[in-house]
């Protein structure tokens, strides 16, 4: 072969084909590499990794209790705002849009005045539970929680109680007062609560006398009273309701509201550190002359040591009287003195407005 026929030899022929082959593809990945850099979404230095923690996500707060009011605090770590809720209603439900590396804190605390019972704070994402905290007295506390965190082993949201302890009933339709049987005390005559505006009947029988007392002691301006036995006793009282139950209670049902809260309130406050479990058996709206109002029966069950009474019936009516504030006026009778159960269709039925 003459050198004038020979033709030159290209850089890719003086290696073997395989790795010439090979050179080529590495070529190519590296063109592409090159131009997905600097595509948008591409990876770059000054970007980072994909994977940066910014990502926004949705985190699901739920507060549950025995109680139907708790304080409820929740922040995103780094935030500014952070959001309080005081008396809320339970269950206590909100959706947050953080960042998938942020941190989130809740807390619920069991409001002093609604006494002790279960409070739970619980976080999600999506249906997986990623933190839970449960308090048998003062506050639950989900602290430091992440979006990433992992799914908490058994946990589940709690049930709904709507404020109640396991056992006990609010009534959400209205159920008429039955009419108990027997003939109950002997009539001792109308009353006057001057400062209610209210009128009703008095008893006699095992029945003191009712009398006008003070109530910035004793919470109301009226009451008539006698022992059932040793440090227990059948009651009637009439006053005012109270600026904190009237904060608590607000919209067209407010008066079902307030006779719900005052039931609640009284059934905390009268049986102390005694566990008790109250069951509506009656709830109806009341018009008294045009006054409207509105009555709640509860069966008050529990068990205190020494004591033969194991259940109070206790009614508590509230009534717009033509006051600034809401009257109310309530009975309480345990069941060792059942036969005098009567005495509150007969109380309800007095009611008058002078």
């Amino acid at each position: 072969m003459s050198m004038r026929n020979a033709r030159r030899r290209t850089p890719l022929e003086r290696f073997p084909k395989g790795l010439a082959s090979l050179g080529v593809l590495l070529l190519v990945a590296q063109i592409g590499l090159g131009i997905w850099a600097v595509l948008p979404g591409g990876a770059s230095e000054q970007d980072g990794p994909r994977s940066s923690g910014t990502e926004q996500v949705d985190v699901n707060i739920v507060v549950t209790g025995e109680r139907r009011t708790a304080d409820v605090s929740f922040q995103v770590t780094d935030s500014a705002d952070g959001t309080t809720l005081t008396a809320a209603a339970l269950p206590v439900r909100r959706t947050l849009r953080m960042r998938q590396d942020g941190r989130l804190s809740v807390k619920a605390l069991n409001r002093p005045e609604n006494g002790p019972g279960l409070i739970t704070c619980t976080v999600l994402i999506g249906e997986r539970v990623i933190s839970q905290r449960t308090s048998q007295y003062d506050a639950a506390h989900c602290a430091d929680v992440r979006p990433t965190d992992p799914t908490v082993e058994g946990a589940k949201v709690p049930e709904q109680a709507g404020g109640t302890r396991p056992g006990e009933v609010r009534l959400t339709r209205t159920v008429p007062v039955k009419r108990y049987p027997g003939r109950g005390s002997p009539r001792a005559g109308q009353v006057k609560d001057r400062d209610a505006r209210l009128s009703y009947m008095s008893f006699g029988g095992s029945w003191g006398n009712s009398r006008v007392v003070d109530p910035t002691v004793q919470g109301f301006t009226r009451k008539q009273s006698f022992e059932t036995e040793v440090k227990w006793e059948a009651s009637i009282a009439s006053g005012l309701v109270s600026d904190d139950l009237m904060a608590n209670a607000t919209g067209r049902d407010r008066l079902r509201a307030l006779a719900e809260n005052m039931q609640d309130y009284r059934q905390r406050v009268g049986f102390g550190s005694v566990t008790a479990h109250g069951r509506d058996v009656a709830s109806q709206p009341l018009n008294v002359n045009g006054n409207l109002g509105w009555v709640v029966v509860r069966e008050i069950r529990f068990s205190k040591q020494g004591l033969r009474a194991k259940t109070d019936l206790a009614a508590v009516v509230v009534l717009d009287a033509g006051r600034p504030r809401p009257s109310f006026l309530y009975v309480d009778v345990p069941d060792t003195h059942k036969r005098l159960w009567p005495d509150v269709n007969t109380l309800i039925d007095s009611i008058r407005v002078p």
